[in-house]
């Protein structure tokens, strides 16, 4: 065992030359692709499912093609959802079946076959949310597919690795273990992690030289990047330099390229850049940016004043903020989120904090928040929705200012959750 544990650890530094992902997940795959291939794996029903999950960017399926590559495997049976999707009746089906069959077939030579299922939620939606004959039938089959693994191949083993940007739209059947038995949230990198992709990235760019670079700076700020976005932050770099007639990037190339680069985390929601535009006299709301730039923690306060002084206020909080944490300035109208739609409401609140969660530190400004949090009936679902985050973001101390400007009165419940609430600046 100890050569098995000597074997892991080298390969776990070879796939973190190209990849950044936590120490223990990367160990806890590489024990276990390593374990069933070598037919050491206890027991006789190693793990059969992962779901990777995060969004756009972050390194699923780079993650993939590395471990398959490193530890010596067959390429993986890709399956890409338009590709099996058939207009005639129950084609769909025998091509998810072929596919099943020939990843057993492989796995009986081979000891390890992996199946890798992209944009998974595209072949496996929720089946209570789908109005279609297609989609019940392919879960359906792909349920029972995930389920004859076990009862398959008398030697071999097949692990099936699904990627989604969405876990929440996935049948709730196929998460449980003994399907997909181990689920790995892929995150934006922290600042430390960003830097090192970007120095994995600089290497790939042969000929190319960097002159007086702080990685540290550009590290910092950009909150939110994922590996995606910071590949072509450094590209939107090298072209500024080509331009220029240099065979060199410079710091003010990245920072200049910055501009030029959303992150993905935050790609539906609007990035601004904050300006000083009106003075903070109100000496409550100077103690609490300064409470949280000297600790950053969730800090929500709610603006009562008109739009244009609310829009001021708010800018130049994040500004006063931003001096010191380079952290990023989100704004939100909270009309956008109204829906006559059931649920539809509840499911964008959700994603707008799940996403703000992936890009702390930062500010957060809700414009007309009143829009999903008054008492008003038909609100009650929303209503809940934010109070289950606001408690979540108190008790974890997730790092965001929060600012949220209204017109009207919210719902009490609501309110007790804010420090302060604020009619002049």
């Amino acid at each position: 065992m100890e050569d098995f544990k000597r074997r892991v650890e080298e390969k776990v530094a070879e796939i973190k030359q190209e990849v950044i992902i936590r120490d223990e997940i990367l160990k806890k795959l590489v024990t276990l692709f390593l374990s069933v291939k070598e037919g050491i794996f206890p027991g006789k029903k190693p793990p059969r499912g992962i779901l990777f999950y995060g969004p756009p960017g972050t390194g699923k399926t780079l993650l993939m093609k590395v471990l398959v590559r490193k530890l010596g495997l067959s390429e993986p049976i890709i399956i890409r959802g338009p590709e099996i999707i058939s207009q005639y009746y129950g084609k769909s089906e025998a091509r998810l079946r072929g596919i099943f069959e020939e990843a057993k077939e492989r796995a009986e030579k081979e000891n390890l076959a992996v199946i890798f299922i992209d944009e998974m939620d595209s072949i496996a939606p929720r089946r209570d949310l789908t109005k279609g004959e297609l989609e019940p039938r392919l879960v359906g089959q792909l349920l029972s597919l995930m389920d004859g693994l076990e009862r398959g191949a008398t030697k071999g083993h097949v692990i099936v690795i699904g990627s989604t940007n969405r876990p929440e739209a996935l049948d709730p059947a196929l998460r449980r273990p003994g399907r997909f038995d181990f689920e790995i949230e892929f995150d934006p990198p922290n600042a430390e992690e960003r830097k090192e992709i970007l120095k994995i990235l600089l290497k790939n760019y042969a000929g190319l030289t960097c002159k007086d670079l702080k990685l540290e700076e550009i590290a910092e700020q950009t909150v939110g990047f994922t590996g995606a976005d910071l590949l072509q932050l450094v590209n939107e770099s090298v072209l500024r330099a080509i331009l220029e007639g240099r065979d060199f990037i410079t710091q003010e190339d990245l920072l200049k390229s910055k501009s030029f680069v959303k992150p993905s985390a935050l790609r539906e929601y609007s990035l601004e850049s904050p300006k000083e535009e009106v003075e903070i006299k109100n000496e409550r709301i100077r103690r609490s940016i300064q409470e949280f730039k000297s600790r950053p923690h969730f800090k929500p306060i709610l603006l009562r004043m008109k739009p244009d002084l609310a829009n001021k206020a708010a800018s130049t909080i994040a500004w006063l903020i931003s001096e010191e944490l380079r952290c990023p300035y989100i704004v939100v109208r909270a009309t956008w989120f109204r829906s006559r739609w059931f649920g539809e409401m509840e499911k964008s609140i959700r994603e707008l904090f799940e996403k703000i969660k992936r890009a702390q530190p930062c500010v957060v400004h809700i414009k007309n928040f009143d829009a999903i949090a008054s008492e008003e009936e038909q609100l009650r679902g929303a209503v809940l929705e934010l109070l289950g985050y606001l408690a979540e973001f108190r008790d974890r101390g997730v790092e965001v200012f929060l600012i949220c400007s209204v017109v009207t009165n919210i719902d009490p419940n609501v309110r007790e959750y804010f420090e302060g609430e604020f009619e002049d600046v």
